[in-house]
């Protein structure tokens, strides 16, 4: 195990092979593409902010409109600066150096089960004074392998550096206190499962 731990690490910290393994272990992000197409306004006058946006692997989807990308690796924001259209700024992202209600939307992917519960608390305040009245956010998250059969996907999460992947009861207490879910599914998106929940900020 702590072999391959090492590897998933160093697969990790690498923003092409992470953006190339995890497109395999996940269906080029079909499912989550799909979802973010679905959710979020694509269109030139829309203003997103990608937080925790690793290496802009979903940036290519904003580029009719105004988009920041928002990640604590340098790394991955100098690969997104590098291969992606829009602005990029390596942050924290419960405290972001950006206007109050600079943005009309959110997109959080995979960034709240690195954090503890007062932290996700953080990121989701910082959301609610980054957004724009009648704003929203949809945040997609890791959640434990659904089928237990899903041999690998329980593999991945026991090595990668995930601590808090929550059932979906825990996000929905966490988003229940900063605002309201509009919409919600479990999906999958390769061997991964995750909750997508649209929230409005209070």
């Amino acid at each position: 195990m702590g072999l391959f731990a090492t590897l998933v690490q160093k697969i990790s910290d690498h923003p092409v092979l992470f953006i190339f393994v995890r497109g395999i272990l996940e269906n080029d992000f079909r499912a989550i593409r799909s979802t973010i197409r679905r959710e979020l306004d694509l269109g030139p006058s829309a203003r997103t902010l990608d937080l925790g946006c690793g290496p802009g692997a979903f940036a290519d989807l904003f580029e009719a409109g105004d988009y920041v990308g928002v990640d604590l690796n340098a790394r991955y924001i100098d690969h997104a600066r590098r291969t992606r259209k829009g602005a990029f700024i390596v942050s924290d992202a419960k405290h972001v150096d950006l206007p109050d209600a600079r943005f009309d939307q959110i997109l959080i992917f995979g960034l709240l089960h690195h954090l503890p519960d007062d932290e996700v608390r953080g990121v989701l305040s910082e959301c609610r004074r980054l957004l724009a009245h009648g704003g929203r956010v949809l945040v997609i998250e890791d959640i434990p392998a659904v089928s237990r059969m899903n041999l690998i996907g329980h593999l991945i999460h026991q090595v990668e550096n995930g601590e808090f992947i929550r059932p979906v009861e825990d996000y929905r207490r966490l988003y229940a206190e900063a605002g309201r879910v509009e919409r919600e599914l479990v999906m999958q998106s390769g061997i991964c499962d995750y909750y997508a929940a649209v929230l409005v900020t209070a």
